[in-house]
């Protein structure tokens, strides 16, 4: 059964009609979904416990979303976040356990769904559960790196942190400012609905999200915090912040700019927001995953004719995903640390292509025929414009 999209974030900008239709499909397709699941009782309230427990990898709040299925054992207080694609069950970083229990879970998981004649796969996961499970149990492949601030030392100088500087002051001239909330109004709501819409508009997939990277930055609110940015009143930027319990972190999640925000509006939101996050005590935070970077330790054997078809699928992929490009945004914050991420797959499963089709689904909800046809749509747009 399909991730279903669920609210107003997933919807890619566009044309008003075009927008509405997919909005009403999303719609349709969402109570659908409901009726099917109506007579199952609803786990969100114990994944959230969990979370609050468990919580280590940053993605684990944001993969608490209409349409992701649980599964558990009654041996182990913990559980696994996952979403079926065809035959692979792919689950959404690391397993809502205990440091002590998530490689058995993580076990268990693998056992049950090769009974029921199915593939587990894990991504983006952690260092951390990769070395506890590769390569005895999975194949690791790195995926990504995500930057992390240790926000009691992070305080950026010298030539490493110039292009920061000049986008803060650059913000700053323009007469941007930047606010933290605790919790969001329904005009704040309404703004960031429209920011959104117009964010969308300029990525270069030109496509809804899905359920691993779903843009949906009020989902759970309760949890989070928000930093808004506005030039002359006009909200023209947007960061949310999903806790990440076990480390005394938090997780920015997408840093989002209107297209005619000031120049180094992203900039002044990101610093803006670390600096706020260092003085309410928080002890690390991390802008997520940089796809495919190349940063981060690789302490985990990886496979070279996986590694080259990763690079392969990074320059293909490059005119839809600015890979580098984001690496770039991330590293202008000096980091002070760079963490590898991992696909994880059982034994005996080569990660291209099974596996791998089942990631793009899970970012693109059609998968890569939509990806590639929705690019071209637009291209075919833009030149008659």
């Amino acid at each position: 059964m399909p991730i279903p999209i669920h609210d107003l974030w997933w919807i890619a900008a566009g044309g008003s009609a075009g927008a509405g239709a997919r909005l009403m499909k999303a719609r349709v397709e969402s109570v659908i979904s409901a009726r099917r699941r109506r007579s199952l009782p609803d786990p969100t309230g114990e994944l959230l416990r969990m979370q609050m427990l468990y919580g280590y990898n940053p993605h684990s709040l944001v993969s608490i979303a209409p349409g992701a299925q649980r599964w558990s054992t009654p041996d182990i207080d913990g559980a696994i976040i996952y979403g079926e694609f065809g035959r692979v069950w792919l689950a959404a970083g690391d397993p809502l356990a205990s440091r002590e229990e998530m490689a058995e879970l993580a076990r268990q998981f693998a056992t049950f769904a090769k009974l029921k004649g199915r593939v587990v796969a894990f991504v983006p996961t952690t260092a951390e559960f990769a070395n506890q499970v590769a390569p005895d149990h999975f194949n690791a492949v790195k995926v990504g790196a995500a930057p992390y601030f240790d926000l009691k030392v992070w305080n950026p100088r010298g030539d490493c942190a110039k292009n920061l500087r000049a986008g803060v002051n650059q913000a700053r001239r323009a007469g941007v400012e930047v606010r933290y909330f605790d919790d969001a109004d329904e005009q704040l709501r309404k703004e960031t609905a429209e920011l959104c819409l117009r964010w969308l508009g300029t990525r270069r997939a030109a496509t809804t999200f899905g359920w691993l990277i779903a843009l949906d930055p009020f989902l759970h609110s309760e949890y989070k915090k928000y930093f808004a940015a506005r030039a002359e009143g006009k909200l023209v930027g947007f960061v949310a912040a999903s806790p990440i319990p076990t480390r005394k972190g938090w997780y920015l999640e997408d840093v989002i700019s209107a297209p005619d925000a000031p120049q180094g509006t992203a900039t002044l939101l990101v610093v803006e927001a670390l600096n706020e996050l260092k003085s309410q005590g928080a002890s690390l935070a991390t802008l997520g995953t940089s796809p495919l970077a190349s940063d981060g330790a690789n302490d985990l054997p990886t496979n070279r004719v996986i590694a080259r078809a990763l690079e392969m699928a990074a320059r293909r992929l490059g005119s839809f995903y600015n890979f580098e490009g984001l690496r770039r945004f991330k590293s202008k914050f000096v980091p002070t640390w760079w963490e590898s991420e991992y696909a994880l797959a059982q034994h005996g499963v080569a990660i291209p292509p099974r596996v791998g089709h089942a990631i793009v689904r899970a970012l693109v909800p059609g998968g890569l025929t939509q990806l590639l046809t929705r690019q071209a749509i637009r291209a075919i747009k833009g030149g008659g414009e």
